[in-house]
C-alpha cells in the first residue's frame, strides 16, 4: 500500500514540475510576442514618417531598426 502512495506522490510531483515548466514557457512566449509587437509598432510608426520628419527628430531612415531595438532595451530596463 505504501508503494502505491509513493508512486502516486512521485507522479503527482512530476506532473506539478511539468506544469510549472509549461507555465513558464507560456509566459516566456507571451513576453517574446509582446516585445516583438512593441518592436513592430515602433518600427512601423517611424517607417511611415517622411525623411524630413525623421530628420526633424534626429533619426536617419537607415537607423530605424536600431532605434526600435534600443527602445525595447529601454522598456526592458524599466520592467519589474
Amino acid at each position: 500500500m505504501t508503494m502505491a502512495i509513493s508512486r502516486g506522490t512521485t507522479l503527482s510531483s512530476a506532473l506539478d514540475g511539468l506544469q510549472h515548466t509549461y507555465d513558464g514557457m507560456r509566459r516566456r512566449v507571451a513576453q517574446i510576442k509582446a516585445r516583438r509587437a512593441a518592436y513592430d509598432r515602433t518600427f512601423t510608426e517611424l517607417n511611415v514618417l517622411s525623411d524630413r520628419e525623421l530628420s526633424d527628430i534626429g533619426i536617419a531612415r537607415c537607423d530605424i531598426r536600431r532605434v526600435a531595438s534600443e527602445e525595447l532595451s529601454k522598456e526592458q530596463t524599466y520592467e519589474v
